[in-house]
């Protein structure tokens, strides 16, 4: 009688074997796109704060660099800040609004002419309010006062997507306008 000594694998034991790589493959290659989408939302987080943060500068340049021209009274959202005659002098549009790269020609960062190209999937909304001072009460307080408006809350949202997911970075000051005298 003659014995067969045949050695090897069976297919049944190929076919676990392939299963358990594929299991190993595709856990690797789930890892891999995770880890990359996790990268792409620390980019657009990064982008969203730079864009949040220069839009805080910008606001308060305003005030600071040319203040003949815009000064306090422009610190605000369009339709707001009368002036003495009635005429609006807020400059920044409420509400989300597309962002792009350069400023328009007023040279500020966050008006509506803002120009050049735009950031894809981010939006920024910037809300100014006037807040009550209760040392110089203003029109605004409770009771009413006759000084002038000094301190403004400011809040800048940045919308943004990391794949579907939406999330935002918000960035909050106050301003204000006491002027410093040395008597």
């Amino acid at each position: 009688m003659k014995r067969s000594s045949e050695s090897g694998f069976s297919y049944i034991d190929v076919m676990i074997a392939l299963v358990i790589l594929m299991v190993g493959v595709l856990a690797l290659l789930a890892g891999i796109s995770a880890s990359i989408l996790q990268s792409k939302g620390h980019e657009q987080q990064l982008v969203a704060k730079q864009v949040a943060t220069s839009t805080m500068e910008s606001i308060m340049s305003v005030k600071e660099t040319d203040p003949t021209r815009l000064g306090w009274g422009a610190i605000g959202n369009v339709g707001t800040n009368p002036d003495e005659n009635g005429v609006n002098q807020g400059i920044f549009p409420a509400g989300l609004r597309d962002v792009y790269m350069d400023p328009g020609p007023d040279e500020i960062i966050g008006t509506t002419d803002d120009t050049g190209t735009q950031v894809q999937a981010m939006q920024r909304s910037i809300a100014i309010t006037d807040v009550c001072d209760p040392d110089r009460p203003s029109p605004i307080c409770s009771p009413p006062g006759t000084s002038a408006i000094r301190i403004r809350a400011i809040t800048v949202t940045v919308r943004y997507f990391v794949g579907a997911m939406q999330r935002q970075e918000v960035l909050q000051t106050v301003l204000t306008d006491y002027a410093v005298t040395n008597n």
